[in-house]
């Protein structure tokens, strides 16, 4: 009976004394290690000895960085190829900043969930924390470069709390940057038109058959939400009245409205209500892909387009926190962004991928628009990555081609229309205009996922996306190529028609995550 009791003193004793102190704590000193900082240490090292560190580097203080990281901080980074001028701008400020040696926001992830100590001991150093997410263990920082510096590669600088750091990130730019957008001859006739009257849709619309989704099956993606993470959504536009059912913003000293224009003919492609329209002298109906979805706006880049990797896993974290508020509704992640400054392993990707498989949300990702890369988070594994065609089913040049992460993880994963598409122009009521981009293809399908989600339930993401890939069509010549399209151009009709197979594995994903 004796022995059996140890180790429940233990516990109590560690309960009793986790906030206790081994150093005195005076003035802005750094805080003092407690029992429970001991325990996580032990802790920390069995994570150490599991950890795949594949594509990052271990410094000299047992810190793990991108290959690229010393650049960074020292301010040496160069510019890549097909960068925006809006791209190139944020790089030259960033850089400027660090030679300076001016506070920039840097992005740490912790072995374990943040505690209090570790904010305090980084706000003791100088650095201001700005965000905290402890789902994937991450803390956004406002820091010199000077201090992460000596944090990540000096060991004779004194920070007893560095055990804690697994990883060091810049809070690198993001941005959706469409490849073109152009005036379109376009005139409204008509709105308030359901999906089951219409007979002839745009040509994005029949290419990938939803409108046979509407006519033969009834699947509009009524009650369906689509989270559209972007620069805003115009809900006054004819084409979105009553299809905005929350409004989130996360870029600071800008208003939630779409500035922008992005945001809103992204969300109009995935669920814009149906309206009559005179298209360069052809009458056609312009609708979104889900005609009858909700659309919950989530504001992470401003008026540039652009933002950071922590706007974007705020917006992340706000759709979690409004999925588990409303249980029972299916909702898909839109996001037609990207980062080229980013990495396999960057912070962006391990949110993306956290909540495709702790949360269950599928999560649709643009490829990019950089021609012979993937952007993160569109690397990210478990995401549908998108590809961008013409109306005569052909790759468009600019659309971001694979391998990916390896020949075993091959991005994109199905492509969809993305040339010259025609959508709701922000700021006006009944007006429209012609982007192309990945940007454009990205909501072709997240409204696909959103009408088989629909018509089957709720879905794991890996089913999503299996079904998104097994009913995909063919492309012909180039690209078919599984590195430039996936497994090919979605196809809506089928898709609904697809007779999903769960297993016990999706079972025990919904279970445990």
């Amino acid at each position: 009976m004796r022995a059996r009791s140890i180790p429940v003193i233990f516990i109590i004793s560690l309960l009793i004394f986790s906030n206790f102190s081994l150093a005195d704590q005076g003035g802005d000193s750094l805080p003092g290690l407690t029992i429970s900082d001991i325990v996580n240490k032990i802790i920390i090292k069995i994570k150490e000895w599991r950890f795949d560190s594949t594509g990052l580097i271990r410094t000299n203080t047992g810190i793990y960085v991108d290959e690229r990281f010393y650049e960074w901080v020292t301010g040496s980074i160069q510019a890549s190829a097909n960068l925006t001028d809006v791209a190139l701008e944020w790089l030259d400020t960033f850089k400027q900043k660090v030679k300076n040696d001016e506070e920039v926001d840097w992005i740490i992830i912790t072995w374990v969930k943040p505690n209090e100590r570790l904010k305090k001991a980084l706000e003791a150093l100088g650095a201001k924390v700005i965000y905290i997410d402890d789902d994937i263990n991450a803390i956004t920082i406002r820091a010199r470069p000077s201090l992460i510096k000596n944090i990540v590669y000096n060991k004779a600088f004194d920070f007893d709390y560095r055990f804690y750091i697994r990883e060091v990130w810049p809070d690198l730019y993001v941005a959706n940057s469409p490849f073109s957008a152009e005036d379109v001859n376009v005139t409204f006739i008509q709105g308030n038109i359901t999906p089951t009257i219409v007979s002839s849709v745009n040509w994005n619309i029949k290419l990938i058959k939803a409108d046979l989704a509407w006519s033969k099956k009834g699947t509009t993606g009524k009650g369906v939400t689509i989270a559209v993470l972007d620069t805003g959504v115009d809900c006054n536009h004819v084409m979105l009245q009553g299809a905005c059912i929350g409004v989130a913003n996360f870029v600071p000293n800008e208003p939630s409205t779409d500035l922008n224009g992005h945001g809103t003919h992204v969300a109009s492609i995935a669920a814009g209500r149906p309206v009559k329209a005179n298209v360069e002298g052809k009458i056609v109906y312009i609708s979104g892909v889900a005609p009858e979805a909700n659309i919950l706006a989530v504001k992470v880049l401003g008026k540039d387009g652009g933002g950071t990797m922590t706007q974007i896993i705020q917006g992340l974290d706000y759709v979690v926190e409004w999925k588990k508020k409303h249980p029972g509704e299916p909702i898909v992640i839109s996001m037609s962004l990207g980062s080229p400054f980013g990495s396999p392993r960057d912070p962006m990707v391990q949110k993306v991928e956290q909540v495709i498989r702790e949360e269950h949300i599928p999560v649709v990702v643009a490829a990019g628009n950089e021609f012979i890369v993937i952007d993160s988070p569109g690397i990210a594994t478990g995401a549908i990555t998108v590809a961008a065609v013409d109306r005569d089913m052909k790759v468009a040049s600019f659309s971001g081609k694979g391998p990916g992460l390896n020949i075993y993880d091959i991005k994109p994963d199905i492509a969809a229309p993305g040339v010259k598409i025609v959508a709701a122009r922000a700021g006006t009521k009944n007006e429209f205009i012609a982007m192309s981009g990945t940007s454009m293809a990205t909501p072709h399908v997240s409204g696909v996922v959103a009408l088989i989600l629909q018509e089957h339930g709720e879905l794991t993401p890996e089913t999503v996306k299996l079904i998104i890939e097994k009913t995909a069509m063919p492309l012909k010549g180039v690209s078919s190529l599984p590195t430039w399209s996936g497994a090919g151009l979605v196809d809506a009709y089928a898709a609904v028609n697809a007779e999903p197979k769960e297993g016990i594995l999706d079972w025990l994903r919904r279970l445990f995550g």
